[in-house]
């Protein structure tokens, strides 16, 4: 191609055309520029293209990740709840009217219900770190999606901190019923074999329900497990990955 271009340029100046050899030598100018343009133009569309399955690939992984963990926060929420409730039910015991109509086992069983775990909220962050961390993030062209993204991880910081704060209101009444009641009596109506006696068999734990002590400690716990489920924890965490999820399926369907 080139050779055939060269070869009408020296024609044209051996038969002494100056005036067409420049304007030739400009088409021919033009006609690289043309071919650059194109080039990089179908450069840029190959690179879009590679981007875009780059993109979609990290789109549908974003989504597996935040499905499973709308499912693990859902099971949190529900779990929370129960706490909630055995809480609320644990709370009428404060009433003599409603404790001396109770048994040993019942009293036990809603113990046990209380001390037996916390609310806790533990996402996948495998997808969200790997593309934050290796600067992938502007793969994704939506900005919104991208910000909420970005954002998700710092929302668990504060959720990190309520949790805590939930443990610490677990230990001290943790504490104060190692102090005052029997967990042996609640371990034993739940069913546990123990092999010897011990001194607190004759020990009733209606006795830690006499506590106005215990009764404020288990309300400030209580509080705090019902703020869990609120907007600032568990529901607006739900609400901001349900968004993420409705972006990233109107992205991955473009």
């Amino acid at each position: 191609m080139f050779k055939f271009f060269r070869r009408i340029r020296q024609n044209l100046l051996s038969e002494g055309k100056t005036a067409k050899y420049f304007k030739y030598a400009i088409g021919e100018i033009v006609l690289v520029v043309i071919g650059i343009l194109i080039a990089l133009q179908i450069d840029n569309l190959n690179n879009g293209i590679q981007q875009r399955k780059i993109e979609q690939a990290y789109l549908l992984s974003l989504q597996a990740e935040f499905n499973t963990n709308l499912d693990k926060l859902n099971r949190s929420i529900e779990n929370n709840q129960n706490y909630i409730q055995a809480v609320e039910h644990m709370l009428a015991f404060f009433d003599t009217n409603v404790r001396d109509t109770i048994g040993e086992g019942v009293l036990s069983e809603a113990i046990y219900s209380v001390f037996s775990g916390s609310p806790v909220y533990k996402p996948s962050m495998g997808v969200v770190t790997d593309i934050i961390s290796s600067g992938n993030l502007n793969v994704i062209q939506n900005e919104t999606l991208r910000q909420k993204i970005a954002s998700f991880e710092s929302n668990l910081d504060f959720l990190k901190d309520q949790e805590y704060a939930i443990g610490e209101r677990h230990d001290i009444m943790q504490t104060h019923l190692n102090k005052t009641g029997s967990v042996r009596k609640v371990l034993l109506y739940k069913g546990m074999k123990l092999e010897h006696q011990s001194i607190s068999d004759k020990l009733s734990n209606t006795e830690i329900f006499n506590s106005i002590e215990f009764e404020n400690m288990l309300l400030d716990y209580y509080l705090t497990i019902r703020a869990t489920n609120g907007p600032r924890f568990f529901s607006g965490i739900k609400e901001q990955i349900e968004q993420i999820l409705t972006e990233l399926d109107s992205e991955i369907k473009k």
